[in-house]
């Protein structure tokens, strides 16, 4: 009782703090890359389809309810809720409602000593499970930050940064590999960035892979940003699982500033997001194109 009792305490908690981070318009895939259904070797979860986590123009009550909050393993979580609204669209207004996360320096939600708000996906996903993810996140600021974490598989033991997430360091949107930037580009405020990437969980580098496709606001076609690359996904830092999938605005509380000059640190940071879900393919989780 006293293990699980630590577990249900401790899984919400996605990073240790340290001193760190239509289909029409896919590009070229090949079939395996595009397959409706993927094999989720050893594993005996099954997934039906694609999981809408979060659709806020589907969600009657105007709320997180996708998100269930509950304090048990293997059910979804809120970090912060108070600070997560369903809103109107900043850019494509009554076209969608989306996630709001508004989070001030001092607002841990007593999980760890930095701040932030925080929506997951249950505790479900496994070693050898092919995953893919879809989600869009917009900055309404640009900031400098020593890290920004906004999207990540991760679970137990929760140790120190997960193998692989999305975030901002500095202010460039990174793709992070065990504490190496893979990709960066300078974060644009104003704009929605839509984003699909692709993890197979192992702790095996020769199984284990990640990869990542971006569309930003404006662009008909999604880019390969990441391509398919052998990684171990499943490390020290995450190996007891299982694992979730999160959103969150979850930065240093120390280290984010307003801008490059980094004399002044933030109020707050915010962040929307919209279109969480996560499949079996790429054609399941894609954010639609909502400039046509």
């Amino acid at each position: 009782m006293v293990w699980l009792l630590l577990l249900s305490l401790n899984f919400i908690s996605c990073k240790k703090d340290s001193a760190e981070v239509p289909l029409a318009d896919a590009p070229n895939f090949s079939a395996s890359q595009i397959a409706d259904t993927t094999s989720l070797a050893s594993t005996s979860f099954s997934q039906a389809g694609n999981v809408k986590f979060f659709d806020a123009g589907l969600d009657d009550r105007g709320c997180l309810s996708a998100y269930n909050k509950t304090n048990t393993a293997f059910t979804s979580m809120i970090i912060n809720p108070d600070l997560i609204k369903v809103v109107g669209d900043p850019v494509y207004g009554a076209k969608r409602k989306v996630m709001l996360m508004d989070v001030k320096p001092d607002q841990t939600g007593n999980v760890t000593n930095n701040p932030r708000a925080q929506v997951q996906t249950p505790m479900q996903y496994t070693e050898g499970q092919d995953v893919w993810i879809g989600f869009s996140v917009y900055f309404p600021k640009t900031i400098w930050t020593y890290f920004l974490t906004f999207s990540e598989l991760y679970g137990a033991p929760y140790k120190g940064s997960s193998p692989f997430r999305l975030g901002i360091q500095e202010s460039n949107i990174i793709i992070d590999y065990n504490g190496g930037t893979k990709w960066r580009k300078p974060m644009k405020a104003g704009v929605w960035y839509d984003f699909v990437y692709h993890e197979v969980l192992s702790q095996d580098a020769t199984v284990g892979k990640a990869q990542v496709y971006l569309r930003e606001q404006g662009n008909a076609k999604y880019t390969e940003i990441l391509p398919l690359t052998n990684m171990p996904t499943i490390t020290a830092a995450n190996f007891a699982g299982p694992q979730y999938h999160k959103l969150a605005c979850y930065y240093d509380r120390t280290h984010t500033f307003t801008d490059a000059t980094r004399k002044t640190n933030v109020d707050r940071v915010q962040v929307y997001f919209a279109n969480h879900k996560v499949g079996n393919s790429f054609k399941q989780v894609a954010p639609a194109n909502l400039d046509n």
